[in-house]
């Protein structure tokens, strides 16, 4: 029996990693890094009919324990605790719970026994023995990874197994009074798993001897180590049942994806003035069709709609009652500008300081993107003059173009249609009076110089076979999100901007529609959002434009593609 849970063990660990490199040792021979090993147990390892009080294990070596109350796993969980201690080279655990009748009990030793002289762990020991006639000799295996970015849980995560096939439906749970099938969707919270493992390093998990039959799973960070789902601890369940068998394959391993969820309601983080006659405000969650109350005052969104910019038409405004409403919100705001500690230190006249401009450039140096010049303002801007340009001279030779200003929706910034060709100088001017803001100013004249880069450009192609609204995303060597795009009907996303580099793409199956990744909730049975890679790591150069085609499915999906020199060079 144990040879055949062995080999099942080691052909699931196959699923994973195709194998490990071997490593030698440094100068002067090996170290010791032998673990301590088991020689015997009293009772026998695997004993029937088993009735006693406690229980030892042997090793070859002095041995210490290592936080057994919770690196020591027990199946079925007990609900006193066992006694552990350490004699010399055996470990003793003493009982102090009523075990049950015709039950298989396992102690998994998860990287709780350690040599006492060198501190070599040792890495999994079980104990089993029955209180029955026989052994049960069923196995479930799978896998926990997270939702999000499919790699193993950065924490060991508790699965956990609820017998829930026929025989067992009819029995009662002894915490809640009712059937199994009454609380089955809310399990974790309402009553102890039958059996509990720990994922490893990669994900994996297995339980073994347990009955057969159909068993939930869930797992759990589970932080407190209570057995129970906490609020905010991430989570991942199977919706369905599975079926213990007798041996591990690839065709009976359950993949759980877990995530945190998402408890966070609409509320301000913060608000307060930034300045004399300017309020931002930020909220916990985007605002949907916000309203704000008060005298005399103009706001306006950021593009992620979580902040809100407030401006005063007394300008000199240092205090101000307000109320915000918004979906589930509803805040009265009391606030007073404070000068900040330097500008106190610097005297009255620091205080006031300089007006700032009402137009400054999000492009100089070598900062700018070739084919995108940016204006931001420090107030909104009402009007720009009939026929405004801009002018921009190329230095090399002095020539000079003029090219149409087009203003924002909310009136805080302003894009330059220029058409400039990478690594050459340029000096951009704009003259003044040719934006008028809220409170009636008109801009200064500004003159701002910088030297295009090039970049490069993904274009893909994607036929959706998911059934849900697909969000493209783009991750950098570091897995960080620099680019999120909706897919549209017609499948074509181009992506420019994208600097020299390693690039991965990856789709939300964006099923409630809201543009972005929607973790797992389990107390109300939402699962997370599916995500999907490309199976390609795409190459950016400057100067080229990669071109790729991708059928997105569950599975991943297939994918072909051709990367093209750029057609028009900035």
């Amino acid at each position: 029996m144990k040879s055949r849970m062995l080999m099942g063990l080691a052909a699931l660990a196959a699923l994973v990693a195709a194998g490990c490199a071997k490593q030698g040792y440094p100068n002067g021979g090996p170290k010791d890094e032998a673990p301590p090993k088991a020689v015997a147990s009293k009772p026998a390892n695997e004993s029937r009919g088993f009735d006693k009080k406690q229980f030892s294990i042997s090793f070859d070596e002095y041995v210490v324990l290592k936080d057994p109350d919770n690196n020591v796993l027990i199946s079925p969980p007990m609900r006193n605790k066992p006694q552990f201690s350490t004699k010399g080279k055996r470990v003793v655990v003493k009982l102090n719970d009523t075990l049950q009748p015709d039950a298989t009990y396992l102690f998994q030793f998860k990287d709780a026994i350690v040599d006492f002289t060198e501190g070599n762990v040792m890495p999994s020991f079980e104990y089993v023995f029955s209180t029955g006639s026989r052994l049960d000799t069923m196995m479930l295996a799978g896998r926990v990874l997270g939702a999000r970015d499919g790699k193993p849980w950065k924490d060991p995560v508790t699965v956990m197994a609820y017998r829930v096939d026929k025989g067992e439906q009819k029995a009662e749970s002894s915490e809640t009074g009712k059937g199994i099938e009454a609380d089955i969707d809310t399990i974790a919270t309402t009553r102890p798993p039958d059996y509990v493992t720990r994922s490893d390093k990669d994900g994996v998990f297995a339980f073994h001897y347990i009955p057969a039959g159909s068993y939930r799973l869930v797992a759990l960070e589970d932080k407190n180590r209570d057995l129970r789902l906490g609020r905010g601890e991430a989570a991942a369940w199977e919706p369905t049942s599975v079926q213990a068998s007798d041996s591990i394959d690839s065709g009976n391993v359950t993949l759980l994806r877990i995530s945190p969820p998402d408890r966070r309601t609409q509320r301000v983080l913060k608000a307060e003035f930034t300045s004399r006659g300017r309020v931002t405000i930020a909220t916990q969650l985007p605002m949907q069709q916000p309203e704000l109350s008060g005298d005399s005052l103009v706001w306006r969104l950021n593009s992620a709609r979580d902040t809100m910019l407030v401006w005063f038409k007394n300008m000199g405004c240092d205090s101000a009652q307000l109320v915000l409403r918004d979906t589930a919100l509803q805040d009265t705001l009391k606030l007073r500008y404070r000068v900040p500690k330097q500008r106190r230190r610097r005297g009255a006249q620091a205080q006031q300081g300089q007006a700032e401009p009402m137009v400054k450039a999000l492009c100089s140096g070598n900062n700018a993107f070739y084919d995108d010049l940016r204006l931001a303002f420090n107030t909104p801007v009402m009007a720009v003059e009939q026929g405004a340009r801009a002018e921009v001279m190329r230095m090399k030779d002095s020539s000079v173009a003029q090219y149409a200003l087009t203003l924002d929706s909310n009136g805080l910034g302003a894009r330059i249609e220029a058409t400039l060709r990478s690594g050459e100088e340029y000096s951009v001017r704009l003259r003044d009076s040719l934006f008028t803001d809220i409170f009636g100013h008109r801009s200064d004249s500004l003159v701002f110089k910088l030297t295009p880069q090039d970049y490069g450009i993904i274009t893909m192609h994607l036929t959706n076979r998911t059934g849900s609204p697909v969000v493209l995303e783009v991750l950098d060597e570091k897995d960080t999100v620099v680019v999120t795009r909706r897919v549209d009907a017609s499948g074509d996303v181009r992506i420019e901007h994208l600097k020299p580099g390693s690039y991965r793409l990856r789709a939300v199956l964006d099923t409630d529609g809201n543009g972005s990744w929607t973790t797992g909730d389990y107390l109300t049975d939402r699962q997370p959002e599916y995500v999907v890679y490309f199976s390609k790591t795409l190459q950016v150069r400057e100067k080229w434009e990669i071109e790729e085609q991708w059928s997105v499915s569950r599975d991943g999906g297939s994918a072909a593609g051709k990367s093209n020199p750029r057609g028009r060079k900035r």
